[in-house]
Formats: C-alpha cells, sequence, structure tokens
C-alpha cells in the first residue's frame, strides 16, 4: 500500500520535525509521500478554491479523500479498520485543502470526506495530524504498542 497525502501550500517550518518523524515511521507500514501544490495568488476566496480545485483534481487518482471539517468523524480504531479494508497494493489519495479550504468540486470528487474535528485546523497542522494518524491506524493494525487507549 502507498499512500499520498496532496497538500495545497506548504508545510510550517516549525512542524517539518513532526512531519518527518511520521513519514519515517510510517514506511515499514505503507510508503508515504506528500505532495505540495501552489496555493493560489488569486483575489478572492472563491477563485483560489477554484484555482486550487484543478490543481487538485489534476492530481488525484480516481478515488480520493477529502480532509473536510464537515467531512466524517471517527476515531483512531475507525481509522485502522477503514485501512485494515484497504487492498495490499492500493495507492490511497488524501487531500488538504488551502487556508480558505476545498471547492465544491473537489468534494463531490472524493469517494469520501473525512473530518479531524469540529474545530477549524490551520491546514499546516492538519498535515502532521493526519501523518500521525496513518502512522496510529497502521500501528493498531500491526500490534504495535504506539497506540495506547
Amino acid at each position: 500500500m502507498k499512500l499520498r497525502l496532496i497538500a495545497v501550500g506548504r508545510g510550517a517550518a516549525e512542524l517539518a520535525g513532526f512531519e518527518a518523524r511520521f513519514m519515517q515511521r510510517l514506511q515499514p507500514f505503507a510508503p508515504c509521500t506528500v505532495i505540495e501544490l501552489p496555493e493560489s495568488k488569486a483575489k478572492q476566496p472563491a477563485q483560489r478554491k477554484q484555482q486550487e480545485a484543478s490543481a487538485i483534481l489534476g492530481k488525484v487518482g480516481k478515488s480520493f479523500v477529502a480532509f473536510d471539517e464537515r467531512g466524517r468523524q471517527m476515531n483512531s480504531m475507525q481509522w485502522s479498520e477503514w485501512f485494515g479494508r484497504q487492498q495490499g497494493d492500493a495507492q490511497l489519495d488524501f487531500v488538504i485543502g488551502g487556508a480558505d479550504g476545498l471547492h465544491e468540486s473537489v468534494r463531490a470528487a472524493a469517494s469520501a470526506s473525512w473530518g479531524l474535528s469540529q474545530l477549524t485546523l490551520p491546514h499546516q497542522l492538519v498535515r502532521v495530524i493526519a501523518l500521525e494518524q496513518f502512522y496510529r491506524a497502521f500501528s493498531i493494525l500491526r500490534g504495535h504498542p504506539y497506540h495506547r487507549s
């Protein structure tokens, strides 16, 4: 299984160490690549979201999960069960929108929409949370002691 985290914008320098740590920890379970797409420079939020949507839809596979504050909220065990149901050689794409969120066309094209919190989170922080939860899900599946509850 291969994971791709497709994110609009650059990660925050202050969070780079956390990202690197979880990317490294994920390697034995499922290699993960972070693909950064440029943030739109358009003046209006609607235009920015539309331009970013074009970049996202041009990069994702035919099936992907969109991270969205309105998406389905799941706990770590549910994430791990979902990963456990995926095919061994699958490429799983996950999308993080830019500062203005996702355009409706991306939401509509997504095979699933997951929310990480009812809070609105900065997209740079979502990257770290998603990577940590990917690792946690695989550690649960493999019986690794990382997950304690």
